[in-house]
C-alpha cells in the first residue's frame, strides 16, 4: 500500500509547559567563576609559549657551569619544565640568569612574572568559585520558597518543602544542606527545562494550528488540578471488596473462555514495579484446582463457597464462570467507576459505602478512603504548608492501607505517593504558519517509511493456513483462542518489529484498519544563523492517547471534541470505532484517557462503567479485496482501536492481536523509535564519539550529541576539590567541542529495560551544580549519551502568564491511501 505525500495535521495540538522561568537555571550560573577561569588558562597558555625555549636554553646552559651551579641549573630547568615555583634561592636563581644569552634571561624574567600571575590567579579563582558556589545553593534555597516552586514542592517532597518553610537550611551540616541542595536543584531543573507532566511542576494547555479551532491568550488563564494515587492500591481493594459475598454480588464477573473439551483460558493481573497491572494469558486443565489456590480471608468466604455460590447462575455449565481466585480476591472483575466520573479516589469512596463492603473490609477502610477523599479535594486551593501537610497525612494513610491489604499475590505498591495532573483553562495562541508548513514537508518525508508490522503478516498467514481452509468467518473469541494456543510466528510481539528480514506486505486499507497515525512531540528553536527550525523529540503511534490522558480535564470545546474528529476521521467511513482497555492502562489518569468510544470487553481488563461490546459478539474474516483481517458485528464493520497510554508493543495477549488489526502499521524512518523495543543497549565507545546534528527540511530529526563511558570521563575530570573538577570539566567540554548546554542520558553494555524511561540530567558548563550532580551520580560501568540542549533554556521560550516557558509540542497526523 502506498501512501498521499501530505499529511493531514490535526487542528489541535497539546502543549507541555515547563512551570516555572525557563531562565530560571541562568541564576545559578558562575560568571565571575568562568572568567577568573579564563583568566587562569590565559596565564597558563602564555606561560607554555615560554617554557619550551626556556629549558632548552637552559638544557644547553648546564654543560657550561662549573660543577657547584649545575645541581641549581638543572632544578631550575626542572620546575620551568614543571610550570611550578623554582625551588632554589633567590641568589642562586639571579647567578644563572647572568650566564643565560640575553634573550633567555628576558624569557625567565617573564616566566617568572608570569607564573606569580598565574598562582594569583589559581588563588582567585578557588576563592571566586566557593563564593559563587555558596551564592548559587542560597539563591537555589530562595528560589525554592518563592510561590511557584513551594506549590509545586509541597506535594513532590512534602520533606523538603517544611525544610525550607522552616528555614533549616541555613542551619544545616555540610552533609545534609549538600543533600538537600542536589534534591532542590534537581527539582530547580525539572521546573524549568523540562516538560514531562508532573503537577505545577510542568502543566499541560492546549493551542490550534492551521487556522482552525479557538483562538488564544498568552496571558490571564487559569489552572485547575486533579490529585489522585496510584491506582494499583484502588484495584487491591476492589479486589478484598469482590472476595465477599456481599460486596461481590454488586459487580459482575467475566467468563473465563472455553477453548475445547480439555482446555480453558483465563486472564490474570500481574503487578510490576512500574506501578502498573499486565494481563497475561495462562491455559488451565482443570478449574478444580480452584479449590486448593485460595485461603479464607477475614470476614469473607472459602474458595469453595465462592465457586459455588458464583456457579448458581449456570450450574449445568461444564466449566466455572470465573476467573482464578487468590487469596486477595478476584482477579477478573469489572471496575465500579462512577458513571462521568474520572476520580478514581472517588468512586472508591462510593464503593466504601456501599452494602455489604463495610462488612468485608471494616468501617476503619472506608473511613480512611473518605478522609484521604477530602484531603486531596482541599488540596488544589491549600496553602504550601497545608499542601504539605495533607500529602504526607494522605501518603501515610494509603501506605496503611496498602500494608494492611498487601499480599503474596497483590504485593505492596512501591513509591506510594499522591500525584497531580495540572491543566491550563483556557487555549495558547496558535502556532505560526511555518510550523505547519515545516511538519507537513516532514509528513512528506514520513509517508516514505510506512511499513506493515510483520506481526501483522504472520496473522495473515495464520489466517490462511489455520483458518481459511476451514471457516470463511469465525467468531471472534474462538478466533483469538485458537491464535493463542498455537505455536508459530503469530505469536511474536512487535517488541521485535526490527528483526525481521522479510519482504514488505502490500495490502490495502480495510474496513477494520485505522488510517496510520502517528503523535510527533517537538520543541521550536532558532538556529545559530536564525534560521527558525522544529527540533523532533519523538514519534509515537497510535490514535492520540499521550494527549487523551487529559481530555476530561479541560473543557469538551478544547480537547474532548477535537479528540473525537480526530478519531472519527481515521476510521475508516462505515466502520464503527470500538475502544480497547487493557489491564496494562490502570494507573491514575486511565478513567480519563478511556471513553473515546464504546469499550470492547475482552474477558480481561477493566471495563469502564457504561456500555461495553462483549467479545462473543463479534465474528473475524478476511476481505479478499484489501488483503486484510476485518472485525465485525451484526451491524458491520468495527475497528478495535487502542488509545491507552502504555506503548502499544508491550500489549500482550488478544489486546495485541486486535490492537495490530486496526493499526498494522509502524514507521521505519532512522529517526523514529517505531514500535521498536524499549532495550537500550549501547556499545562501549573509545574515547568521545561526536555525531552532528541531522536534518531533514526544516525538521531537526537528530540533536547532535557525544558519546563516552564514565570510566573516561571520570577519569578526565574527576579532581581532589571541586573547583579543579569544574575546571577540568570545562576544558575537556573544550577539547571534544562539547555544546554549553546539554542532556545527558545514561545506559550500559548491558540490555537495559528501564534507560529510555529515565529522565536525563540537564549539564550546563557554566553551572557548577550541574557538573557536580553529574559527576557524583555516575559508576564507572556507565556510558553517557550528552545530547545539546536545543532549543537552550530561556532561549525561544513563549511567555505564558508572565514567564518564558521550556516548551513541548504534541500534533497528530495521519496520511490516505492511494
Amino acid at each position: 500500500m502506498r501512501f498521499r505525500e501530505s499529511a493531514t495535521i490535526a487542528p489541535f495540538v497539546l502543549v507541555r509547559f515547563s512551570g516555572y522561568a525557563a531562565t530560571g537555571p541562568h541564576r545559578l550560573r558562575a560568571g565571575r567563576t568562568t572568567a577568573a577561569l579564563d583568566e587562569m588558562r590565559e596565564c597558563g597558555r602564555r606561560l607554555e609559549t615560554l617554557t619550551d625555549p626556556l629549558a632548552d636554553a637552559l638544557y644547553g646552559l648546564v654543560p657550561t657551569l662549573p660543577a657547584e651551579e649545575r645541581r641549581a641549573a638543572v632544578s631550575l630547568r626542572r620546575d620551568v619544565h614543571n610550570g611550578r615555583v623554582p625551588r632554589i634561592s633567590k641568589d642562586a636563581r639571579d647567578r644563572i640568569a647572568t650566564r643565560l644569552a640575553p634573550d633567555a634571561r628576558q624569557a625567565l624574567t617573564r616566566w617568572l612574572a608570569l607564573l606569580e600571575r598565574s598562582e594569583a590567579a589559581m588563588t582567585a579563582y578557588t576563592e571566586i568559585f566557593e563564593a559563587e558556589l555558596a551564592e548559587a545553593e542560597a539563591e537555589l534555597i530562595e528560589q525554592a520558597g518563592t510561590d511557584e516552586m513551594i506549590k509545586a514542592l509541597s506535594l513532590a517532597s512534602p520533606e523538603v518543602t517544611a525544610t525550607v518553610l522552616r528555614g533549616d537550611p541555613a542551619r544545616a551540616g555540610v552533609r545534609t544542606r549538600r543533600k538537600l541542595v542536589r534534591t532542590l536543584f534537581n527539582y530547580f531543573v525539572r521546573a524549568t527545562v523540562k516538560t514531562s507532566p508532573l503537577g505545577w511542576f510542568s502543566p499541560v494547555a492546549v493551542c490550534s494550528i492551521g487556522g482552525e479551532g479557538p483562538g488564544g491568550s498568552a496571558e490571564g488563564g487559569s489552572y485547575q488540578a486533579v490529585a489522585t494515587l496510584p491506582q494499583a492500591l484502588y484495584l487491591r481493594l476492589l479486589q478484598r471488596f469482590c472476595a465477599h459475598e456481599s460486596a461481590g454480588r454488586h459487580l459482575r464477573l467475566h467468563p473465563a473462555r472455553q477453548l475445547d473439551s480439555t482446555h480453558m483460558l483465563r486472564a490474570t493481573y500481574s503487578h510490576t514495579r512500574t506501578n502498573s497491572f499486565f494481563w497475561r494469558e495462562d491455559l488451565l486443565t482443570d478449574m478444580t484446582v480452584h479449590r486448593g489456590q485460595v485461603r479464607t480471608v477475614p470476614h469473607g468466604m472459602s474458595g469453595e463457597h465462592v465457586l459455588a455460590a458464583l456457579r448458581r447462575d449456570d450450574s449445568g455449565a461444564s466449566w466455572s464462570r470465573v476467573a482464578r481466585l487468590t487469596d486477595s480476591g478476584l482477579l477478573r472483575l469489572e471496575s465500579a467507576w462512577a458513571p462521568d466520573d474520572y476520580d478514581a479516589h472517588h468512586s472508591m469512596t462510593v464503593l466504601a459505602e456501599s452494602p455489604g463492603v463495610t462488612d468485608a473490609m471494616g468501617t476503619e477502610v472506608a473511613d480512611a478512603l473518605r478522609d484521604m477523599r477530602e484531603g486531596m479535594l482541599q488540596m488544589s486551593e491549600a496553602a504550601p504548608r497545608l499542601r504539605a501537610a495533607l500529602a504526607s497525612r494522605i501518603t501515610r494513610q494509603a501506605v496503611e492501607l496498602d500494608e494492611a491489604t498487601a499480599t503474596a499475590t497483590a504485593p505492596r505498591v512501591p513509591d506510594l505517593a499522591v500525584r497531580e495532573d495540572v491543566v491550563r483553562n483556557n487555549p495558547l495562541p496558535a502556532l505560526p504558519e511555518w510550523v505547519e508548513d515545516a511538519l507537513s514537508g516532514y509528513g512528506r518525508r514520513l509517508s516514505a517509511y510506512m511499513t506493515v508490522l510483520p506481526q501483522y503478516a504472520s496473522t495473515l498467514e495464520f489466517w490462511r493456513r489455520h483458518i481459511a481452509p476451514v471457516h470463511d468467518s469465525l467468531s471472534l473469541p474462538a478466533f483469538l483462542s485458537l491464535y493463542m494456543t498455537t505455536p508459530g510466528p503469530h505469536l511474536r510481539r512487535n517488541i521485535d518489529v526490527r528483526l525481521s528480514d522479510g519482504p514488505a506486505l502490500d495490502i490495502g486499507p480495510g474496513p477494520s484498519m485505522l488510517r496510520p497515525a502517528f503523535a510527533i512531540l517537538f520543541q521550536l528553536a532558532t538556529l545559530e544563523d536564525r534560521e527558525q527550525v522544529v527540533v523532533l523529540n519523538q514519534l509515537m503511534d497510535g490514535a492520540g492517547g499521550v494527549t487523551a490522558r487529559f481530555r476530561k480535564l479541560l473543557a469538551p470545546r478544547l480537547l474532548e471534541d477535537p479528540l473525537q474528529a480526530w478519531l472519527n476521521h481515521l476510521a475508516p467511513e462505515g466502520s464503527r470505532p470500538l475502544e480497547l482497555t487493557v489491564a496494562s492502562d490502570w494507573n491514575p489518569v486511565q478513567a480519563r484517557c478511556a471513553g473515546r468510544a464504546r469499550a470492547l470487553d475482552m474477558g480481561g481488563g477493566l471495563v469502564p462503567a457504561g456500555e461495553s461490546t462483549a467479545l462473543d459478539r463479534l465474528r473475524i474474516r478476511l476481505d479478499e479485496h484489501s488483503g486484510t483481517l476485518v472485525v465485525e458485528d451484526e451491524h458491520g464493520p468495527v475497528v478495535p482501536f487502542y488509545s491507552g497510554l502504555v506503548p502499544r508493543r508491550i500489549l500482550n495477549g488478544p489486546a495485541n492481536v486486535l490492537s495490530t488489526i486496526a493499526s498494522p502499521w509502524y514507521c521505519s524512518a532512522p529517526e523514529a523509535s517505531g514500535t521498536a523495543s524499549l532495550l537500550l543497549r549501547l556499545e562501549r565507545p573509545t574515547g568521545v564519539v561526536h555525531r552532528p546534528r541531522e536534518r531533514a527540511g526544516a525538521v531537526i530529526t537528530r540533536r547532535a550529541h557525544w558519546m563516552v563511558s564514565a570510566e573516561e570521563l571520570l577519569a578526565e575530570v574527576k579532581a581532589p576539590t571541586p573547583a579543579l573538577t569544574f575546571a577540568a570539566y570545562r576544558d575537556w567540554a573544550r577539547a571534544h567541542g562539547l555544546a554549553d548546554e546539554l542532556f545527558v542520558r545514561r545506559g550500559t553494555a548491558e540490555p537495559d529495560l528501564f534507560a529510555k524511561s529515565r529522565k536525563p540530567l540537564w549539564l550546563s558548563s557554566a553551572v557548577p551544580l550541574s557538573v557536580s550532580g553529574l559527576l557524583d551520580s555516575l559508576s564507572a560501568k556507565e556510558i553517557l549519551i550528552m545530547e545539546e540542549a536545543l532549543p537552550r533554556p530561556g532561549e525561544d521560550s513563549p511567555v505564558i502568564d508572565g514567564h518564558p516557558r521550556t516548551t513541548e509540542y504534541v500534533a497528530h497526523m495521519s496520511w490516505d491511501g492511494c
